[in-house]
């Protein structure tokens, strides 16, 4: 309020040092307090720039990975076709499988064959012991 009649007091100078010292002090802690505020700002921008950016890195990295594990067994696969493709184009190969088609062997020659036999208890197949036979 401001009366015209009543007259001002003026400050001493050690009234005007003690507010120059208490608003120098609220200015620094207001200065503080916004570069407290900048670098939480800031250090939420750089997580919403980098974040997207390193699980993109990871997902790459990941299918990388996945990729290079399905090659490789497509090259094995492809290996193992191609010796059966070598083996299917040897003579032998013919001679071996009608033998065993015909249930036959060479003179002085062991067949051990292998059967499964299946337990029927527990409802899985498992291997019976090899047998020798010679015919």
């Amino acid at each position: 309020m401001n009366l015209p009649f009543v007259k001002k007091r003026r400050r001493t100078s050690e009234e005007l040092e003690l507010l120059r010292q208490a608003d120098s002090r609220g200015l620094s802690r207001v200065l503080a307090m916004l570069g407290l505020i900048f670098l939480v700002l800031e250090s939420f921008l750089a997580i919403m720039l980098v974040l997207p950016a390193w699980l993109e890195w990871q997902e790459l990295a990941f299918d990388r990975e996945y990729t290079e594990q399905t090659l490789q067994r497509a090259q094995e696969d492809e290996e193992e076709a191609h010796n059966r493709f070598l083996w299917m184009m040897d003579p032998e190969y013919f001679e071996q499988i009608a033998r065993d088609r015909a249930n036959q062997a060479k003179a002085g020659e062991k067949v051990i064959r292998r059967t499964r036999a299946t337990n029927h208890a527990a409802g899985q197949d498992t291997p019976a012991h090899p047998v020798n036979s010679s015919h």
